[in-house]
């Protein structure tokens, strides 16, 4: 049998199969359906942002200096131990919290993602109050601050309607597997044409087995159908 698929062929296999098709694509989606309305819960994106020297400054090496001095202290067990055991945290922060910074910038942002809104907020919050007091005290540093301290609105990453988008194409893609699969394992002769292929004579006729068993049809070579009628004593074949 010829294993190459064209789009006829490939839009002929979906209709035999689309009950295989269908009830997969269904299953999968009610899944994905239910996983996205009760099991996923949705997750939040709190950033508090801090203002590193004087906006107006001359000296970039120095701004320099200390954007890195800063970024390094942000990320340093020295912050996130403290972070850690003022909130009484068993997580490793290092790894979900994050800082960003653009290319000759003073503002870092320190961002964390959690399920939990409020946690996520309070987490950036502290990292960066906690932060800033080090550098003043410390280095006596006095032109750093956050600059919204009390103004952190966490913000919900992806969405209901995108995971049950997303949920919905895999659905159709599993859905043609399914169909796909269902017909190469399945080996058998759908058309007449696919015996001569496999035998290599021409076919004489083909029973066609959906009819009556009492009333068959017989196709000849030449395409036309004869009737085969029952009778007492003897069998007669009529064109």
């Amino acid at each position: 049998m010829d294993d190459k698929m064209n789009l006829k062929k490939f839009l002929q296999v979906l209709k035999r199969r689309f009950k295989t098709s269908f009830i997969t694509f269904t299953l999968f989606f009610l899944v994905t359906l239910i996983a996205a309305l009760f099991v996923i819960k949705p997750t939040y994106e709190a950033t508090s942002t801090i203002l590193v020297g004087k906006l107006n400054t001359d000296s970039q090496g120095e701004i320099n200096m200390l954007m890195a001095s800063t970024m390094d202290l942000l990320k340093s067990p020295i912050v996130l131990n403290e972070v850690k055991s003022k909130m009484k945290l068993d997580i490793d922060l290092e790894e979900e919290v994050s800082l960003q910074n653009n290319k000759n910038s003073q503002i870092i942002n320190v961002v964390m993602r959690d399920h939990d809104s409020e946690l996520a907020k309070e987490i950036v919050h502290t990292i960066s109050s906690t932060a800033v007091s080090f550098m003043r005290e410390s280095f006596e540093m006095k032109e750093i601050q956050v600059l919204n301290a009390t103004d952190i609105e966490p913000e919900e990453v992806g969405s209901l309607a995108l995971n049950i988008g997303i949920g919905f194409v895999l659905s159709i893609f599993l859905g043609i597997g399914a169909a796909i699969m269902h017909e190469d394992l399945d080996d058998a002769v759908k058309q007449s044409k696919e015996v001569e292929e496999l035998i290599g004579l021409p076919l004489l006729g083909t029973i066609d087995l959906k009819q009556k068993m009492n009333n068959p049809l017989v196709m000849d070579e030449e395409g036309r159908h004869k009737k085969i009628m029952k009778t007492k004593k003897r069998r007669e074949v009529r064109v």
